[in-house]
């Protein structure tokens, strides 16, 4: 018999072991994200084995990331994450435009692959280590006057990027 218990000591979960030596228990009370269980094993005579521990996966994806700014030139994009993320940086048409991981301290800087300077709204995403997948955060890049749609003398401050709306 296979009896698993929580980090309190409790019984969440027992089962037979199979003759080929293989087992398969439902926890009545679901562990997830690095907690610890710990597994023991009892012969038909009572004998039980020394408990060992097994750690639980982490499916909990990271909060989106934070305190995102594109530099002033379009070519950076900064901001805060979980320790050791994948950013992903998309633009408007979905193409990834940079990527990097979230220093130990929690910031990140990603190199865009071409300046973003025309008000364009990017996507922001992190992947932690368990392959989970933050929400979408997103920022506008800054709207450089210099090279932007000049019509009969006035200035047309409407971003030429399309709207990130990718529900259709």
């Amino acid at each position: 018999t296979v009896e698993i218990r929580d980090a309190a000591g409790n019984l969440i979960g027992t089962d037979l072991v199979g003759g080929d030596g293989n087992y398969s228990v439902t926890l009545t009370d679901p562990q997830a994200n690095g907690e610890a269980v710990t597994v023991t094993q009892a012969d038909p005579a009572g004998n039980t084995s020394d408990p060992t521990t097994a750690l639980a996966p982490d499916i909990t994806a990271p909060g989106a990331p934070a305190d995102l700014a594109v530099s002033d030139d379009g070519t950076m994009l900064t901001g805060t994450g979980e320790a050791g993320a994948s950013i992903k940086v998309i633009d408007s048409t979905g193409t990834v435009i940079g990527t990097n991981t979230v220093g130990a301290d929690g910031n990140f800087e990603v190199t865009l692959a071409t300046p973003q300077t025309q008000g364009e709204e990017l996507g922001v995403t992190q992947t932690d280590a368990a392959d989970n997948e933050s929400a979408e955060a997103n920022v506008f890049a800054p709207f450089d006057i210099s090279e932007g749609d000049f019509q009969g003398g006035a200035i047309n401050l409407v971003p030429k990027a399309p709207s990130m709306d990718r529900s259709v």
